[in-house]
């Protein structure tokens, strides 16, 4: 973990990794709030760089911070980390980030991380996030992006492999991510309503 950004990665993280907080009990909730809204006020803006360059720890608070306050200047740094999708998790939260920019670039980089990535097949990564992400963004605008990839079925089957080589088919639940994604925005406008959209 970078040393730097320890003091506001390390009390975030793990409630910020798949959204949750949404889980918390009161004191832990109250106390997940605070520790962002301190965050919020006093990470500066070389710190975020140092986050955005440190591990999928940090990189997923970054995108949390960078995201409730609607840091648009780090697009196309997050860019960089979401469409290669080379570390774990942190590519949650990259989304939400794009969400809550709301603004076409958002738009752009979601699609092509969703036209990247699907089918799904054996690369199963953040696409319920970058779904729900452009869903999200769709019912604020009137618009239907999200349509072409949930309109096809074959976009969302999993295939794995066994380790004598056989395939095994699943899908992927677009609506889930949906769902849990609002749940997510939701969650910032009740708590943090001094960045409510």
């Amino acid at each position: 973990m970078n040393l730097y950004c320890g003091a506001y990665t390390k009390p975030l993280y793990l409630n910020v990794l798949h959204g949750n907080f949404l889980g918390l009990g009161k004191e832990d909730l109250d106390a997940f709030v605070d520790s962002t809204t301190v965050a919020l006020y006093e990470v500066t803006e070389e710190e975020t760089i140092q986050m955005y360059n440190g591990n999928w720890r940090d990189t997923i608070t970054a995108s949390w911070l960078c995201g409730i306050g609607r840091l648009s200047h780090h697009l196309n740094k997050i860019e960089t980390l979401l469409i290669p999708s080379q570390t774990c998790y942190a590519g949650q939260f990259h989304c939400f980030a794009l969400a809550r920019f709301d603004g076409a670039e958002s738009v752009r980089v979601l699609r092509s991380y969703l036209d990247t990535y699907l089918p799904v097949g054996d690369r199963q990564y953040d696409q319920k996030w970058a779904i729900g992400a452009l869903r999200w963004l769709d019912r604020r605008h009137g618009t239907d992006y999200a349509e072409v990839y949930l309109k096809n079925p074959d976009n969302w089957k999993i295939r794995s492999f066994r380790s004598w080589g056989d395939e095994k088919y699943g899908v992927l639940r677009p609506e889930e991510g949906i769902l849990h994604f609002q749940k997510v925005m939701d969650f910032v406008d009740q708590y943090f309503p001094e960045f409510a959209t």
